[in-house]
């Protein structure tokens, strides 16, 4: 897109921000809208007086239609409200129950009719099934669903999975490592946006969602997955706007608690039964909530608070020397978490209101650290400490029957630390890691301030919204990553004694290289990556007709330092030569956003669709890559490992090579593995999406609703690393690579969205949604540029690839029926096929270079067809001389994913008061789901060709048995998908 000039682009933010008072209208994200059309019996438009009353506490919305009887009531809390139109001559109707949800605008339209004398008609409120303003793709996950449904973990994200267009995501960051992550539109979730009540709750640290907040305490939420408007920013995927409840003019509570035990668990099909044991597992859950009025009709107070005491596991693998097989065993993983939330809602007077929330979570826990293998053994778990803290304070100001403005404050603080459980040097084997993370210790700590603004104009046809934003966050780095190093092996177990010492031990073990930090007795410590985010929008939602409505927006966004510009004068002089194009902030941010939607005139059919573009936010550990591996504050020694001086006649190694015991004494080596000196493309810019969508929503009698999308994202300006070239760095004292990040990654989604929707009503309420979808890209990880490089550096268009969590069929069904005598019985079935694998050499170190990325179960899709296609490989000499093993005839890349959770509840009543007891059930048929957990190998099988010998006269050398055999499962050894659980649980309301 063109560039903005300088002094234009300056002022143009200035007025935006200045103007409208600052952020971008996320909060009316946070609420619902309710327009329409007042008319008489001739169709002629009456200018009535119209009155929404909110049904839990009484406040009242007071606005006129305009001479053509249009009018709009914004920033409406949602909920339950009724609509009181009156006007002279004509009888006062009033419409009760209206139902309107978080990030709706609703239409209905009111016919008055003629009454000499004051009457009132009242009749039963709908807002209507089916959308017939706006063409955002999405869905809304209701207080029913939320309170119903049984959920492994009661983390109320997972119920964004029951939406399509949004799945899963593997573990990108050892931050994550307990966080519900959502994939939406093909990204890998580091991208994705979730606000509560309007205030932004993600990671600019490593992206991903931060804070949870009790189950207990949200209303609802919406996941809009595609052309949401241009109020919404900081995504290219989703935005999951979320709503926490509030207090009403009655008192109400609840208590309850949730069980589960080992002697009600199944374990992991994975698991070596020998080994396993009796894993000791138990969980407590306890949630208490309270709500009501602190004055009558005035101001209402709601407060939420959740524990988790969890004794729980992981599944980790251990080196069995004596068998040669990596078995699979249970590892502690207990936790303890802490969630509070606590608001207050304070109508001033009838002009204003003021919503203040204030929400903390603190959690202790310890899991498996990010792999960059299929498995980690019981030394490479982590022990993490989390504290996260978030204020908010939004003002509604009514300024006229027709303008309404919504300020918003917030400030939060996130503040992490991780340590490993067994200090020492990483082990990465080509099917294993083992002893501690590289990656840790460390701790981030990160603060943002918010400040927003958004005005709501209704002008006859047309509603306004004008808003702007702005977000200073703060993060500070304590990074002691590569302090204890790492070894790169080559293979799982070794073959003979190749030191001569007279015995076969894991020093006679070969590996490639080793990677330590050149300053192995300090952290590396950044205490100011920082920056500000911009963004100002317009958006004109324009009733042209009452069938035809358009959505037109234009959004614009600045970010002050992702692309580290404040610091360049500090860059390494080694590398400027790479980069020699002067470095320029990303000014050119525009996002035009146009839709439509067209409806008949009964409103139970309409047509939607449009175009926008979408920028994704910049993660500042990319700052910190630059400033850390820049070769001098956090220099990464890389020396030859023992390969380097075998005797190639006998497979010997000389007493003076390395060897396990002894493994930092080899030369220097160019950065094989490591990270090498890393530099920011100069071109480096926020990533853009490109969506368009077209689909239409049909209404199947009076309470079921279809809808159905077709969806194209285009998305380019990702980001990936690729080595430029070579330069002798001093401060390690030999050669290093230089590796640019730069905006070359490209993405690509299409996927038609199906999503059928009954509203609980009689007893009964339903949803079921599939995704038909197809993922591409070009690297692994869509922001980061960690793991395996390219194949080829200079061949960029050859990383494009499968996306590793591309599902091509997804399917989720839930309901909730209501029995005779109390009963309820709720249950959800998730289905969905599975996702590709990186088929990689034996070093595990690259994929195998004529194949594309995550080839296994798209390109490839037996062993049949793999071995095959080993043989032509090695017929034409192999890999670098060398040809590749075959694999087991069973051997598999992928598998399937089906789960069925059931709850049955019993309700019984006591006055005022009512007690719930339950049972819920997850996988119930026990299925195995084999899925991995990481972005390396997020397929679950062991994807790496690792030769049964490294004797090239054994038949073992051209036989790698490990290769496809199931390794992990999704949920790991507790979650969701994982193996059959029981938890029992009880719940009193009043």
């Amino acid at each position: 897109m063109p560039r903005l000039p300088g002094l234009t682009r300056w002022l143009g933010v200035l007025v935006i921000v200045g103007v409208t008072g600052s952020v971008a209208a996320q909060q009316p994200a946070a609420s619902a809208a309710l327009r329409g059309r007042v008319v008489d019996p001739q169709q002629r438009g009456v200018p009535a007086r119209v009155q929404v009353i909110d049904t839990r506490t009484g406040v009242i919305r007071d606005t006129q239609a305009d001479a053509a009887g249009n009018f709009a009531v914004p920033a409406i809390a949602p909920g339950d409200v009724d609509l009181v139109v009156s006007a002279h001559g004509f009888a006062e109707r009033r419409m009760e129950g209206i139902h309107l949800e978080v990030g709706q605008s609703a239409a209905v339209d009111v016919e008055l009719r003629l009454s000499p004398v004051e009457e009132r008609v009242t009749v039963a409120g709908d807002a209507g099934t089916v959308n017939v303003l706006s063409s955002v793709v999405g869905s809304i996950v209701s207080a029913r669903e939320i309170e119903s449904l049984p959920l492994n973990g009661r983390n109320f994200l997972e119920l964004a999975f029951l939406t399509p267009g949004s799945a899963p995501a593997p573990t990108f960051d050892p931050t994550k490592a307990q966080s519900v992550i959502v994939s939406s539109a093909g990204q890998a979730g580091r991208g994705g946006s979730v606000t509560i009540d309007g205030m932004d709750d993600n990671d600019d640290v490593v992206g991903g969602p931060l804070m949870n907040v009790s189950q207990d305490a949200v209303q609802e939420f919406q996941v809009a997955i595609n052309r949401f408007s241009a109020e919404l920013g900081r995504s290219a995927s989703s935005v999951i706007n979320v709503v926490t409840r509030s207090g009403g003019d009655a008192v109400h509570g609840s208590a309850a608690v949730y069980l589960r035990d080992q002697a009600w668990q199944a374990l992991a099909a994975t698991l070596d039964r020998r080994l396993a044991g009796d894993p000791p597992f138990n969980r407590q859950q306890v949630s208490l909530t309270l709500g009501g009025p602190l004055r009558r009709g005035r101001l209402f107070g709601f407060g939420s608070v959740e524990v988790r005491n969890q004794n729980g596991g992981t599944v980790a693998g251990i080196r069995d020397t004596a068998t040669r097989t990596i078995r699979r065993a249970f590892a502690p993983a207990p936790l303890d978490d802490l969630l509070g939330t606590f608001r207050a809602d304070w109508h001033a007077s009838s002009d204003d209101a003021v919503m203040v929330r204030y929400s903390g979570q603190r959690e202790d826990d310890t899991s498996s650290s990010a792999l960059d293998r299929a498995i980690g053994s019981a030394s490479q778990r982590q022990q993490s400490r989390n504290r996260l803290h978030s204020a908010i304070v939004t003002w509604t100001r009514t300024l006229s029957p027709r303008a309404v403005n919504v300020f918003s404050g917030s400030v939060s603080t996130f503040d992490n630390a991780i340590r490993p459980v067994t200090p020492g040097v990483q082990l990465t084997y080509p099917s294993l890691l083992d002893g501690s993370s590289f990656r840790v210790p460390q701790a981030t700590a990160q603060s943002r301030w918010q400040v927003s603004n958004a005005l709501s104009l209704s002008r006859g046809t047309h509603q306004w919204k004008f808003g702007g934003e702005v977000q200073r966050v703060g993060a500070e780095f304590r990074l002691g990553v590569f302090r204890g190093g790492r070894i790169e092996f080559v293979e799982d177990f070794p073959d003979f004694d190749r030191n001569g010492d007279g015995r076969v031990d894991d020093n006679d073990l070969l590996f490639a290289v080793t990677l330590r930090s050149g300053k192995p007795d300090r952290d590396l410590v950044i205490p100011d990556a920082n920056n500000v985010h911009l963004a100002g929008f317009a958006q004109d939602d324009w009733r042209i007709h009452r069938q035809l409505s358009l959505n037109l927006g234009m959004r614009y966004e600045i970010d002050t330092d992702v692309n580290n510009l404040s610091r360049v004068d500090e860059l390494n002089p080694l590398v400027l030569p790479f980069v020699a194009e002067r470095r320029r902030r990303d000014t050119n941010n525009l996002s035009p956003r146009v839709g439509f939607n067209w409806s008949t005139a009964d409103a139970r059919f309409s047509v939607r669709g449009g175009y926008g573009i979408y920028y994704d936010r910049i993660t500042l550990e990319i700052q910190s890559l630059e400033r850390g591996l820049d070769g001098r504050a956090l220099p990464i020694e890389v020396r030859a490992g023992n390969v380097f001086f075998i005797d190639q006649a006998h497979g010997t190694i000389p007493p003076f090579a390395p060897i396990v015991s002894n493994p930092f004494t080899g030369f220097i080596l160019p950065g094989a593995g490591a990270s090498g000196i890393n530099v920011i493309d100069p071109r480096l810019q926020n990533p853009m999406v490109q969506q368009t969508a077209i689909g239409f929503e049909r209404q199947l009698g009076p309470r079921q609703v279809v809808r159905v999308d077709y969806l194209h994202n285009h998305g380019s300006d990702f980001i990936i690393g690729h080595t430029v070239g070579t330069v002798f760095n001093p401060v390690v004292g030999g050669p290093d690579r230089v590796v640019v990040l730069g905006p070359d990654a490209k993405t690509n989604y299409d996927a038609l969205l199906v999503d059928v929707e009954r509203r609980y009503t009689g007893g009964i309420g339903f949803r079921a949604a599939y995704t038909l979808s197809k993922s591409m890209n070009s690297a692994n990880d869509d922001q980061i540029p960690f793991g395996n490089g390219p194949v080829d550096p200079s061949n960029l268009a050859a990383e494009y690839g499968a996306a590793p969590n591309d599902q091509r069929h997804r399917l989720s069904m839930s309901g909730v029926v209501g029995l005779a005598h109390g009963f309820q019985v709720a249950g959800l079935w998730r289905i969905a096929s599975g996702v590709p694998m990186d088929i990689l050499l034996p070093s595990g170190q690259s994929r195998i270079p004529v194949l594309p990325r995550n080839a296994g179960g798209r390109l490839v899709t037996s062993a049949g067809a793999l071995n095959a296609f080993i043989n032509s490989l090695n017929t034409s000499g192999g890999i670098g001389d060398e040809p590749l093993p075959f694999v087991r005839d069973d051997a598999r890349f992928t598998d399937a994913f089906s789960s069925v959770d059931v709850r049955l509840s019993k309700m019984f009543s006591f006055g005022q008061a009512r007690v719930e007891a339950l049972a819920e059930l997850f996988n119930l048929f026990n299925t195995v789901n084999v899925l991995g957990t990481s972005t390396v190998n997020y397929s679950g099988f062991s994807n790496v060709l690792v030769r049964d010998s490294n004797d090239p006269s054994d038949p073992g050398y051209l036989r790698s048995s490990q290769f496809g055999r199931p390794v992990s499962t999704a949920g790991g050894v507790f979650g969701s998908g994982g193996p059959r659980a029981l938890q029992l649980g009880a719940r009193v309301t009043f």
